[in-house]
């Protein structure tokens, strides 16, 4: 009889390249799980913060601009109120969003 072996892979949040003010060049940012909620009258915004590796400077990924809270499910408000880590993995693993917020996808190994 012949034996497999398998391994499990956790799936990591993709990092960005991004260029960083305090560094003065593009360095490498990874998503810090949390995620700022800030009103606005009455719109919010919603974003998902990332820090720099070299410097601990942030940076803030646009998830929503200028939305009525109505206008979000619930369950989702509350994701990101409580900081959801499954809910900041999936919005860190967004490629098409990260890319429209001007960051781009680091390809090498982490």
């Amino acid at each position: 009889m012949k034996r497999k072996e398998y391994s499990a892979q956790e799936e990591k949040a993709l990092t960005v390249v991004k260029y960083c003010k305090k560094c003065k060049r593009k360095t490498l940012f990874d998503t810090s799980g949390l995620f700022r909620v800030n009103a606005h009258r009455k719109k919010l915004d919603v974003w998902l913060i990332y820090k720099c590796n070299k410097c601990k400077t942030t940076w803030n990924l646009t998830i929503l601009k200028r939305v009525t809270p109505e206008s979000i499910p619930p369950e989702l408000l509350h994701g990101f109120h409580e900081n959801d880590i499954e809910l900041a993995e999936r919005y860190a693993s967004d490629a098409a969003l990260i890319k429209r917020n001007g960051a781009e996808l680091f390809k090498g190994i982490t």
